[in-house]
């Protein structure tokens, strides 16, 4: 589904600073009274209702973000007027959740909504071949199914937004399927745990990886900047998500392409950036210790360098979610090379990230009982001048 409508006026834009911004936030089950999620007895009243769409409404409002990616959406309908409501005309959806019975759902899904015009968008597709190398069944599918939608900028062009909520890392074994084993209690109980949180990971690790392999040959067709945005259900560091991150020394013998081979070292690099994965947190972090003389480092920082700003930064990240009061980041914006100042192909730069967990870590019954258990996250980008 996509819905468009009357662009906004110039003024709510952002356009004149040359500055874009883009969130993701869990909206932590967005279902419309009557219906139900997970189970019969959920359904909000019209007061919870209207005090969760009050609550998002005042966040967008503070925020100010362009273009949002959404997770945990049960109701997408009320979610695209919500949206136009508020300022978002443009709306991309590519699926429903599942009905369970009568008026209760299970399998929520993603949505994306932007200030600016969605040229395309559709779901992304899992390389069947790509699943059969990674010893996956061929017909190896998301948990939740990802979205793409591409958004046209004034003055920078087509960016390609991939809004996704992995597989979380509950027990994935369903108590009513049949478990063959010799055990019984205890034992039993804890063998299940461990297959099915096992099984989970895998899924995770699998989505993530598949979903990248979609996103490079997206990026070798199109060429286009992208944003990766979402609820990832584990940190980054993970090695569930070693796809995403560039620790991995490439060394010359591993190249057994001629044409890659001949290229300079500065070839090499520019080459393998754009198809490298960037936090825009670490980004911004880097861009910060530097004191923007990005000039004079260009090409004095190497992939590696960036990864290891991650050990000196992560206790300075805000959680994202609480279990308890453990927290854990767990939402994330990925970006291309585009948006990293040391890279060949560099357009823009990460001026600015926000976590907003007051209503985590300071929360207000009357103003937060109808929030979310995630903090949304934000990451706002300027264009090279």
């Amino acid at each position: 589904m996509l819905l468009k409508g009357i662009t906004l006026p110039h003024s709510s834009l952002n356009q004149s600073a040359k500055r874009y911004r883009v969130a993701s936030i869990n909206l932590f089950n967005f279902i419309e009274p009557p219906a139900a999620f997970y189970d019969f007895e959920n359904i909000y009243t019209q007061a919870q209702w209207q005090g969760k769409l009050a609550w998002f409404s005042d966040w967008v409002t503070s925020a100010n973000p362009d273009m949002i990616g959404f997770q945990e959406v049960f109701s997408p309908q009320a979610l695209a007027a919500w949206a136009k409501d508020n300022g978002y005309p443009h709306f991309a959806v590519i699926d429903e959740p599942t009905l369970v019975n009568d008026y209760t759902y299970k399998s929520p899904v993603v949505a994306f909504a932007s200030r600016f015009p969605i040229t395309d968008f559709g779901e992304v597709s899992i390389d069947k071949d790509a699943c059969e190398l990674m010893g996956l069944s061929r017909d190896f599918s998301f948990s939740r199914r990802p979205l793409r939608a591409t958004v046209e900028l004034p003055e920078f062009g087509a960016l390609d937004c991939y809004v996704i909520h992995f597989k979380s890392k509950r027990n994935q074994l369903d108590d009513n399927l049949e478990y063959r084993s010799s055990m019984t209690g205890t034992a039993e109980f804890v063998a299940k745990q461990v297959l099915g949180k096992w099984g989970a990971s895998l899924q995770r690790g699998s989505e993530a990886t598949a979903l990248y392999y979609a996103m490079l040959a997206r990026r070798f067709e199109s060429t286009n900047p992208y944003v990766l945005m979402g609820d990832f259900n584990d940190k980054l560091a993970s090695d569930l998500f070693s796809a995403f991150r560039q620790s991995q020394r490439i060394f010359r013998s591993d190249i057994s392409d001629a044409n890659l081979a001949k290229q300079s070292d500065t070839e090499l690099k520019a080459s393998l950036q754009q198809f490298a994965v960037f936090d825009s947190y670490e980004l911004h972090f880097q861009g910060a210790r530097c004191n923007k003389t990005l000039a004079q480092d260009e090409f004095e920082t190497s992939l590696d360098e960036l990864n290891q700003l991650e050990s000196h930064s992560a206790s300075q990240r805000s959680a994202t979610h609480y279990y308890g009061n453990v927290g854990s980041v767990l939402d994330y914006i990925l970006v291309s090379s585009e948006f990293n100042p040391a890279a060949l192909q560099n357009l823009a730069q990460v001026v600015d990230y926000q976590t907003f967990d007051r209503h985590l870590i300071k929360p207000d019954y009357e103003r937060d009982k109808d929030s979310t258990d995630h903090a949304p996250v934000m990451m706002t980008f300027e264009l090279r001048r």
